[in-house]
């Protein structure tokens, strides 16, 4: 899922204008550049082609099984050229981290995903998401009948508390 939302966002930035980029100092430009490498986004990437070479072979019905590792080769040195090509996702990037973070929070950030600690979130945190999804869900699966019930008695309640005060306001006529 992470990897989906994260390829969505690469993908929207691609469809964007880098004209953003082109106003960012030599010093700035290079270090977004460096934090997006550390963050992994080009190997996400590739890792999404893996993930996803049965849309290929769904598209391409004529490509045999053994030449599937050729032609995801062949898609995955496509998205290196157009990942680092001028113009391309990297540069297309820049503008959304530097509009996010100040060059400071940059560096910051940089030393922090090149750090070991910094590798191992980026490698656990997908999972540990995950894992947390299914620890919440199974929490408010156990809540709903509680939650059921509190809905009812405070509807009770307001229902009890709206009778009694129009038979109040009709007593006062």
């Amino acid at each position: 899922m992470f990897v989906r939302i994260v390829c969505g966002v690469l993908f929207s930035v691609l469809v964007c204008t880098s004209a953003f980029a082109g106003e960012l100092s030599p010093a700035d430009r290079q270090q977004a550049l460096r934090l997006i490498d550390a963050l992994g986004g080009k190997d996400m990437i590739l890792q999404y082609v893996r993930q996803n070479m049965g849309v290929v072979k769904k598209f391409r019905p004529d490509i045999t099984p053994e030449k599937m590792p050729l032609v995801e080769q062949e898609i995955t040195a496509c998205v290196n050229e157009k990942i680092l090509a001028p113009g391309g996702l990297a540069e297309q990037l820049l503008p959304v981290f530097t509009k996010q973070f100040t060059p400071q929070e940059l560096r910051e950030l940089t030393a922090f995903y090149e750090s070991p600690l910094g590798r191992k979130t980026l490698d656990s945190l997908p999972s540990a998401l995950r894992e947390a999804k299914t620890v919440a869900q199974r929490m408010a699966v156990g809540m709903i009948p509680e939650l059921n019930n509190r809905v009812t008695q405070a509807l009770q309640r307001e229902a009890q508390s709206n009778a009694g005060s129009r038979s109040g306001a009709a007593a006062a006529q």
